[in-house]
């Protein structure tokens, strides 16, 4: 088990250095920005009702850069997929842009934000 994470048995994890709390399993589709948002608006995880999609810095700071395929600790986070994931922070340059984090690597970028990508929520 790793120390930086907590897992809660209501499909939430802790994470002990940032004090953020985690949606454990995602989606199994991609959506685009607005689809993201308005799935992190309307989850109940956890009796929790205050999700949201991650800013960059705050998805960044669960990629595990020790790992590939994916680029995180999968006992903490099974079944993530090594593909691209939504954060909110805008791509400065263009406003229909938005940044990405992909878990293959850890690496990130900016995606269109009519395009569909990944979403994991978190909270806090």
């Amino acid at each position: 088990m790793n120390a930086k994470f907590t897992i809660n048995e209501n499909g939430t994890v802790f994470d002990n250095e940032t004090k953020l709390t985690w949606q454990r399993e995602v989606m199994d589709k991609d959506v685009n920005m607005e689809k993201a948002k308005l799935y992190a608006r309307d989850l109940r995880l956890g009796n929790f009702t205050d999700w949201r999609v991650p800013t960059i810095r705050e998805l960044l700071s669960i990629v595990d850069y020790t790992r590939y395929n994916p680029a995180i600790d999968t006992d903490t986070f099974p079944n993530t997929p090594s593909v691209w994931f939504w954060s909110v922070s805008p791509y400065a340059y263009d406003s229909g842009y938005a940044w990405i984090v992909s878990f293959s690597y850890g690496s990130s970028g900016n995606y269109g934000v009519s395009f569909s990508n990944r979403v994991r929520c978190v909270r806090g």
